[in-house]
């Protein structure tokens, strides 16, 4: 029985923590990401906001992103979120585990909301979201788009509602790469946003299974996508643009994490029913939320101009040295002739004291 609940505790562990990745295609020159340090969903609007320039709230510090160049942020921000699977596997770039401590639809709500409130009063700000399963929406937002033929496929039929309406995702985030390619994007000057959502391949795991030839057919054809429009958002954007693919397996988490604690709770009352001394279940007991930790309150957000301030007393100060620098230099360096400032501050008082 012990042996058992060794194993729905590391079963619980595994999938509760790190059920998603998080993964950069495109960044700035600007920007340097390192390392594999695992993230919180919750400080992914954190990492995009920095990218941008922006003064972000005090939180948990992590080292992958570091910023080289202060003065040239990213001008655009492009986020692919694919619900269902922990990772793509096949998508190239550097990856990081993703700690899913939250939805991807908060993440989403939470930097829109932030860049809203960065600049309240512009009425040209760029905030686009697309569910791709929502062809009209993209049509919105994006124009009108071209009819694109279907993949070719192998395992994946068109017979299958839930095959074809993840073909038909696939199609219209082809259709929008073809569109952004022909007409670009407009740099105004503000950070935009541009997120698109893939629900389909969570139908699919549900009905095929993770590792099923259908599932993993679907992750090919979402990395090749994707691949293609970070191609054309990093043209468009003259390579000023962060392009991050977001996976998260929250849902089949909780899920999984249920049905691991029903069968802890059946295996506890098998082991009670057929033992007559006291029973001490050995399983993970979760801490009690009637008390509270104590801890330092949290720090009001910080203030955005802040940056700006920061950088001209900084360079104002820089200024004023150097220009003490080259006047003490250029006097140290002065000819003392007769027709020197020197000589003739000088020379009258030569003469008062002889």
């Amino acid at each position: 029985m012990f042996s058992i609940n060794i194993f729905i505790f590391s079963f619980l562990f595994i999938y509760v923590n790190g059920a998603g990745e998080f993964c950069i295609l495109q960044t700035p020159e600007s920007i340097c990401f390192s390392g594999q340090e695992q993230l919180d969903l919750s400080s992914v609007k954190n990492v995009l906001s920095s990218s941008c320039g922006f003064t972000v709230p005090e939180g948990p510090r992590w080292s992958g992103m570091v910023v080289k160049d202060p003065f040239n942020f990213a001008e655009g921000v492009v986020v692919v979120a694919v619900s269902g699977v922990a990772s793509l596997d096949s998508v190239q770039g550097r990856t990081y585990p993703l700690n899913t401590d939250e939805s991807l639809e908060s993440t989403w709500h939470a930097i829109s909301s932030r860049m809203a409130d960065r600049f309240p009063t512009a009425d040209n700000l760029t905030l686009n979201y697309v569910n791709l399963n929502d062809p009209s929406k993209a049509v919105e937002v994006y124009g009108t788009l071209s009819q694109r033929d279907s993949p070719s496929v192998e395992y994946l039929k068109l017979s299958s509602p839930e095959d074809k309406a993840f073909i038909d995702q696939i199609n219209t985030l082809d259709a929008i790469t073809s569109k952004i390619a022909d007409k670009g994007v407009n740099v105004d000057g503000l950070p935009d946003i541009h997120w698109f959502t893939v629900p389909g391949l969570h139908s699919l795991v549900d009905m095929y299974g993770i590792t099923s030839k259908q599932v993993l057919e679907a992750k090919r054809l979402i990395s090749s996508s994707v691949l293609l429009l970070s191609e054309v958002f990093t043209t468009a954007y003259d390579d000023k643009v962060i392009f991050t693919v977001l996976s998260s397996d929250a849902v089949h988490t909780r899920r999984y994490r249920r049905q691991a604690e029903v069968f802890t709770t059946e295996s506890e009352a098998t082991k009670s029913s057929t033992s007559d001394a006291p029973f001490v279940s050995t399983a993970y007991q979760p801490p009690s939320t009637s008390a509270t930790t104590q801890g330092p309150s949290p720090t009001p957000d910080a203030d955005d101009d802040f940056p700006v301030m920061f950088n001209i007393f900084l360079w104002t100060t820089v200024a004023f040295i150097l220009v003490l620098l080259a006047c003490s230099v250029g006097i140290a360096q002065m000819d003392p002739g007769r027709d020197s400032i020197i000589y003739r501050m000088t020379s009258n008082r030569m003469k008062k004291d002889q």
